[in-house]
């Protein structure tokens, strides 16, 4: 009976050398596992970093894009201004319907009414006065308010 007690022993340590090795496999597979799941994490942390400087280099050009809005609402409000002071300038000018003005004094260029550098120097040219010009109704020379000035747009 002792002989059946070694043997029932001997297949005891056998079947638990087996278990041993299929725990040791078992092992094996979720420490596999568990460094596919490490590497998974790490590849979806560099992911989310990309998604969060993409996300922040879209927040600065939203930022950019409204500064941007906000300049162009403020330059227009500007112009918007400077075109109603236009039309109020405008507004002072008169001109006849269809008519032409009276001939007007021309407007002589600064560069002109400047004293000669040279005044031994005699012109090689010789030099007419401009033209007159008429004041039409859609011309580019009008009279200014105070009737003393000629400006030129």
């Amino acid at each position: 009976h002792s002989s059946t007690q070694v043997k029932d022993g001997v297949d005891l340590v056998n079947r638990t050398g087996s278990s041993l090795n299929e725990i040791v496999e078992s092992i094996k597979k979720v420490a596999n596992i568990v460094g596919e799941i490490s590497t998974a994490s790490a590849e979806q942390a560099t992911g989310l970093d990309d998604i969060t400087k993409a996300l922040t280099q879209m927040d600065e050009a939203t930022q950019q894009n409204s500064a941007l809005v906000e300049e162009n609402a403020a330059t227009a409000k500007t112009l918007e201004e400077q075109s109603r002071a236009m039309d109020e300038q405008v507004g002072l000018f008169r001109v006849d319907d269809g008519a032409f003005a009276e001939r007007a004094p021309v407007v002589t260029p600064m560069a002109a009414r400047a004293p000669a550098a040279k005044p031994a120097m005699k012109p090689t040219t010789t030099t007419r006065p401009a033209p007159k010009r008429a004041m039409a109704a859609r011309g580019n020379t009008a009279l200014a308010a105070n009737n003393d000035e000629w400006k030129e747009f």
